[in-house]
């Protein structure tokens, strides 16, 4: 997802779609493996999570408010070094 043309591609569709600053909902699924990673890189009071079906992965949700485009890409890129994420 992050070559610069996707990049550019998300960036404007982003700016299209939100007035910045703007609550931007942000939805991850992980191996429960890797789940305290998710809480460690997001840090937040907000996040909410619950268990797969047969309890392997683990879903996240977190609305943050975001003043650009930059700010939610950089915390996109952030969270590809978590091994096994799927950003939704």
């Amino acid at each position: 997802m992050f070559d610069p043309d996707s990049v550019e591609s998300f960036k404007s569709s982003l700016d299209a779609y939100y007035t910045w600053p703007a609550l931007f909902p942000f939805k991850f699924i992980v191996p429960i493996e890797q789940a305290n990673q998710v809480i460690e890189m997001l840090d937040d009071p907000n996040l909410t999570s619950r268990p797969s079906a047969n309890g392997r992965y683990r879903a996240f949700s977190l609305e943050k408010m975001m003043h650009s485009s930059d700010e939610v890409i950089a915390v996109y890129q952030q969270m590809t070094r978590i091994p096994g994420i799927i950003s939704i």
